[in-house]
């Protein structure tokens, strides 16, 4: 089987056209012409990931955050990050390919995820692609919804850190009493602050919020930021499980080296 054989079926389930525009998923570099060997599904491209696949014979890596992305790129050399791993992964004939915000936006991907992982219910996408026919309101960026019962603030906190699994969340309070109507966003949502605010939500769950956005609600929503990584890590999960469920002719693997080198205390 070929690598595109894989390529093109995920494209079909999480097809590029859902990406939004500043994005660069899909092929990062290699020869998708080449016969499979395996593939390493991991959340971030690192030098640890390739030598891992090297190591498992894996000639596909499938990260959710593209390697090239909005930096400007000019040239490719040994000398830095990105140029380091693109030749390495070339000299290794290796194929490293992205699914980020096609996944992110698309129908049983990281949202929905992230909203199932909340209990919502009565789901909607919080800012729609419009398409046309059957997809129409299924594709877009966030999602909101309702929890199975109103929670005070307080409760609903806990409620964030227990469904992620976290230990520390940062976060500013509203006025609301009561929280009944959340809305999610993995990964950087800041953007998606008054869209939430539109669709009547109580509270909003994202990543990578600055300090100048907790203002932006005016205390007319509960404002939480889990993290970066901590809403959506679990998309790789949604990777793995969708080539395990259709192909069973090569080695599909979980990185075991997909930890990024940041450090609390």
């Amino acid at each position: 089987m070929k690598i595109k054989e894989v390529i093109n079926h995920l494209e079909e389930k999480f097809p590029l056209e859902w990406q939004e525009d500043y994005d660069n998923s899909g092929m990062q570099c290699g020869d998708k012409e080449q016969d499979i060997t395996g593939v390493l599904v991991c959340f971030e491209f690192s030098d640890k990931v390739i030598e891992e696949a090297i190591t498992l014979n894996a000639n596909l890596i499938v990260a959710h955050h593209p390697l090239i992305f909005g930096n400007g790129l000019k040239k490719i050399e040994p000398s830095n990050r990105i140029g380091r791993m693109v030749c390495k992964a070339i000299e290794n004939h290796l194929v490293l390919y992205s699914m980020h915000t096609n996944v992110d936006s698309g129908i049983g991907g990281g949202n929905y995820a992230l909203a199932k992982k909340m209990q919502l219910r009565n789901t909607q996408v919080l800012l729609s692609q419009n398409l046309e026919g059957d997809l129409n309101g299924k594709v877009g960026l966030g999602m909101v919804g309702e929890l199975p019962t109103e929670m005070s603030e307080k409760e609903f906190l806990h409620h964030v850190k227990s469904s992620l699994d976290l230990s520390v969340i940062k976060y500013r309070g509203s006025e609301k009493e009561k929280i009944r109507r959340v809305a999610v966003c993995g990964g950087a949502g800041a953007s998606l602050m008054k869209n939430a605010l539109t669709a009547q939500a109580d509270a909003f769950v994202t990543g990578d919020i600055r300090y100048h956005d907790f203002f932006i609600a005016d205390n007319q929503m509960l404002i939480i930021d889990v993290g970066h990584f901590e809403s959506e890590h679990f998309i790789k999960d949604i990777l793995y499980a969708e080539l395990k469920e259709n192909f069973s002719n090569f080695a599909i693997h979980f990185s075991k080296m997909d930890e990024l080198d940041i450090l609390y205390i």
